[in-house]
């Protein structure tokens, strides 16, 4: 995937929101108290409900993203940067391109290193 691809496919957050819910839907979701894995989805919250004991999981939890508060379309975009090239960008060239401060960034960083960047979110 290029950039301009990237771009046509990831414009808008809203864009990111639906493409992260549709691959979390296909890995499956489980409830953390009761272990059920059938969730009803309640889209003006982005979260999930489970059908079991009526507990709610928000999109983000259990993934890189949870207790983030960086935007879905700004992680898409971070993802994006750290495999468009054989050799990656440092977390400090990811700051430059995308405008934020290091210290909260370098730690999302770090998350995305630690999970080896899974190559599905770019399979469009």
């Amino acid at each position: 995937m290029n950039i301009f691809s990237f771009t046509a496919h990831f414009d808008k957050e809203e864009t990111c929101r639906l493409h992260f819910k549709s691959e979390r839907d296909r890995v499956g979701i489980k409830c953390r108290r009761c272990g059920h894995d059938k969730h009803y989805g309640i889209k003006s919250r982005w979260s999930y409900e489970c059908k079991s004991c009526r507990s709610r999981i928000s999109l983000r939890s259990g993934t890189i993203m949870q207790s983030s508060k960086l935007s879905f379309i700004t992680w898409y975009k971070a993802m994006f940067l750290m495999t468009i090239t054989k050799k990656g960008f440092s977390s400090k060239e990811i700051q430059r391109q995308l405008g934020f401060l290091f210290g909260p960034w370098f730690t999302s960083c770090v998350r995305l290193w630690g999970i080896g960047m899974i190559s599905i979110l770019w399979k469009v």
